[in-house]
Parts: structure tokens; C-alpha cells; sequence
């Protein structure tokens, strides 16, 4: 069981520092829904809200920096759905460009699924 990723919720890539420093989050993905589901009044992500930009990763000096999330791999809840596609959940794994995502914070405990 899982809860549920939202707008409000925090997605960084793997060298985002921990425990996440004040805003400007550096390796935030620029999460975005459109999901007519909601919980707290924040759309639910899907496979196409993650799959986006990142920016500001601090992995410059020892390589290559996240610029862009390339494919969810894990994740998917098996049985709640948006709009037809499944909605993410806070075991999200994913690849960028450069590494993977870190363990998002869904910031909401009110809706889980499987």
C-alpha cells in the first residue's frame, strides 16, 4: 500500500541533498497534473506528471547533471485510476538522464492504494 503523489508532493532526483534544503529545492522535478482526481484539493500525479524537467541537480562537478526524467519503472497504483491511467504512489522509481529519482515525499496520507 501506498500513498498517493499529488502536486503538492516532493519529487527530486537522487542527488538532491537529504534532508531537503529551504526552496528552491536543487534536482526538483517539475511535477504538473491535470487530474480531475484530487485529494486536499491537489491533483493526483500520473506517469506523465513526472515524466518531465528537473532542474537546478547538483551533480555538476562529479558528472553529468538530471535534466529530465526519461521513464517511470515502478510505481503505478494496480487498481486507482485518473482518468483511465494509473496514479502514482510514494514507491515511485524512475530513471532521468543521469541516475534515478530519490524516494518522493507525498506530503498527504489520506488516500493510499495498492
Amino acid at each position: 500500500m501506498g500513498n498517493v503523489l499529488t502536486t503538492a508532493s516532493t519529487v527530486t532526483c537522487q542527488h538532491t541533498p537529504s534532508p531537503l534544503p529551504a526552496p528552491p529545492v536543487p534536482g526538483m522535478v517539475a511535477v504538473s497534473s491535470e487530474a480531475k482526481l484530487k485529494v486536499e484539493g491537489k491533483p493526483v500525479l500520473v506517469e506523465t506528471s513526472v515524466v518531465k524537467s528537473i532542474s537546478g541537480c547538483p551533480n555538476t562537478a562529479a558528472g553529468t547533471p538530471c535534466t529530465q526524467v526519461t521513464a517511470v519503472q515502478a510505481g503505478r497504483a494496480q487498481k486507482l485510476r485518473a482518468g483511465g491511467v494509473p496514479v502514482l504512489l510514494d514507491t515511485l522509481k524512475a530513471t532521468t538522464n543521469a541516475g534515478t529519482l530519490a524516494k518522493p515525499a507525498p506530503h498527504q496520507t489520506k488516500l493510499t492504494s495498492v
